[in-house]
């Protein structure tokens, strides 16, 4: 118990954060998000803009009146930086690498950004918050936005945390800075534990399944420790599933669920930093999905 505490970290610092911004409308989920993290962790926002030549001025100025609104709500400090990349209009590449610059000059200890679905091949190749994720030495967390139009709620009641493979405190502690504002009475925070059976075995079949006792009390012991230490209430679950992508986006459909935060090794693959299970739940989730990717040093040690 306590060599289990001793090696998970339940806080981040007051180290700054990275928000990348396009001055699109799609990339206010990311903003929210940044912003309450910064909150709950005491940290200034750097909002980041890689010029690309052609600039929406007008939706430019929109989007930073909604941030100073936000920043001023939430008492959180923030600066905004503008990088000049070396040709115009600059490639994926060059974007990813002018943000990443940018939160290491900053000690930043995370960059958040915006992540969307694309038509495959842009979504294997030559997406830009891929392309961080692959090669940020730093945590980054995407906010993918599965779906168009679809918004986080301004204050979201129902949080599911999906655990494929390693348990990670930090889908942990975002769902406690997204709802550090509210009673506990209001909110419901879920963590599940998935686990896919054969297409022969029947979903009930898991509450008899003797081999997944002891599973199922270390799940509970690690959701023990993440209740101790950020003062929610998270309720632990095994989530049987015959296929992964069709029957969470099924559960968050029935639960009413507001937003799912889960957290990827960054395995290498197919699927860019995803593995093939993560993918589908991203892809197929009917609300916004926030993927936490550790640093470079946790992830190799």
């Amino acid at each position: 118990m306590r060599e289990s505490e001793a090696n998970v970290e339940w806080s981040w610092s007051d180290a700054p954060l990275v928000l990348p911004l396009a001055y699109q409308p799609r990339e206010w989920n990311a903003v929210f998000i940044a912003f309450y993290i910064a909150e709950y962790s005491g940290s200034k926002v750097y909002v980041t803009h890689v010029l690309e030549g052609e600039e929406d001025h007008d939706f430019e100025e929109r989007m930073k009146k909604d941030v100073a609104e936000l920043a001023a709500a939430l008492s959180v400090k923030y600066e905004y930086v503008e990088v000049t990349p070396s040709s115009q209009p600059p490639s994926v590449e060059e974007i990813a690498k002018a943000l990443v610059g940018t939160a290491q000059s900053k000690q930043a200890q995370a960059i958040v950004m915006s992540a969307h679905r694309e038509p495959l091949f842009r979504e294997l190749f030559g997406r830009v918050s891929d392309h961080v994720g692959r090669t940020s030495p730093t945590r980054v967390v995407l906010v993918e936005t599965p779906q168009e139009g679809v918004q986080i709620p301004k204050n979201p009641k129902r949080i599911l945390v999906p655990v494929l493979k390693e348990q990670h405190p930090d889908p942990y502690i975002i769902a406690a800075a997204l709802t550090s504002s509210a009673s506990v009475a209001d909110v419901e925070i879920t963590a599940a534990k998935i686990i896919e059976l054969p297409p022969t075995v029947p979903l009930d079949a898991i509450d008899t399944a003797q081999s997944l006792r002891k599973e199922e009390r270390a799940f509970s012991l690690f959701t023990s420790l993440a209740i101790k230490t950020l003062g929610r209430l998270i309720n632990p679950k095994i989530l049987p599933v015959m296929e992964v992508g069709s029957d969470v986006a099924r559960y968050v459909k029935d639960r009413g669920i507001d937003v799912l935060v889960m957290f990827s090794g960054r395995e290498t693959g197919f699927y860019s930093f995803l593995t093939k299970d993560e993918y589908e739940i991203v892809s197929k989730s009917p609300c916004v999905v926030i993927v936490t990717l550790p640093s470079v040093v946790s992830a190799s040690g």
